[in-house]
């Protein structure tokens, strides 16, 4: 099979004989997610998902950026006003996004150029393998909305420990490529012109390996203590109480004013 690219929505998906790449296509909002956005990344992923011939997955944003995260204005700022069943059903369905990527069978590498920051960081933190640009800024960015990290603060400290995943959630502090590398958040760094090329070498490499890669993968996921799973309806309930504090709103209309956040702790 031959390559072949197409549109969904707002996501680029392209086949390369026995992988798959799906890129983010909202380059002049950074890739920030939006609700079409979300439904586009889900339904071009569970579209790769499906194809049994697809046996390795690349996820990247076009433009120069992987993703910036939720778009504050239409993604963040509506959560406040929606009634607590709106509220679990929308993070149910993005839970199971981030849990079927953590457990799709096949590897999943994340090829991270620019901004990886919110739920662009939480996307990345849910792929087996993680090569960033040295352009790369990552971030768990939710606690300057006032929210916080869905994946990440079950992820982060099986792949970082506890205190540097603590200090990432605390502060949302953006880390370089090379930081990144050096705290093991990320696997590789690269200079960015080789970031593709990098993430498709070995993606190829992968998708031509034994089935054992996805029993390694699953039991992998397996041993790690606490599943993904299991603690999702927690994240879920702590980001609904955030979405309910005086600080979140406040947080989301200084970034929309350009101000700095008056937080009162509440």
């Amino acid at each position: 099979m031959g390559e072949a690219t197409r549109d969904v929505g707002s996501c680029i998906v392209t086949r390369k004989e026995n992988y798959a790449i799906v890129a983010f296509n909202r380059p002049d909002k950074l890739n920030a997610f939006d609700h079409k956005m979300f439904e586009s990344m889900r339904d071009a992923f569970y579209e790769v998902a499906d194809d049994k011939s697809i046996r390795a997955v690349v996820f990247t944003g076009t433009g120069d950026h992987f993703s910036a995260g939720g778009d504050v204005e239409e993604d963040i700022n509506p959560l406040k006003s929606k009634s607590a069943r709106d509220f679990k059903h929308y993070f149910e369905d993005l839970g199971e996004l981030y849990m079927r990527l953590y457990n799709h069978q096949v590897p999943t590498i994340a090829a991270i150029n620019g901004y990886a920051l919110g739920a662009g960081m939480e996307l990345a933190l849910c792929c087996d393998i993680r090569i960033a640009a040295n352009t790369a800024q990552m971030g768990e960015f939710f606690v300057k909305m006032g929210l916080v990290p869905e994946a990440g603060m079950c992820l982060l400290p099986k792949i970082v420990g506890m205190g540097m995943a603590k200090l990432l959630c605390y502060t949302g502090n953006l880390v370089s490529g090379e930081e990144a590398c050096r705290i093991g958040l990320v696997e590789k760094v690269v200079a960015l012109p080789e970031l593709m090329p990098e993430a498709e070498k070995l993606a190829a490499r992968l998708a031509r390996g034994p089935y054992s890669i996805s029993l390694m993968k699953r039991a992998i996921n397996e041993f790690s203590q606490l599943s993904l799973e299991a603690s999702m309806n927690t994240a879920i309930a702590y980001q609904f109480q955030a979405s309910r504090t005086a600080d979140h709103p406040e947080a989301v209309m200084s970034f929309i004013e350009k101000r700095k956040p008056n937080f009162k702790g509440e």
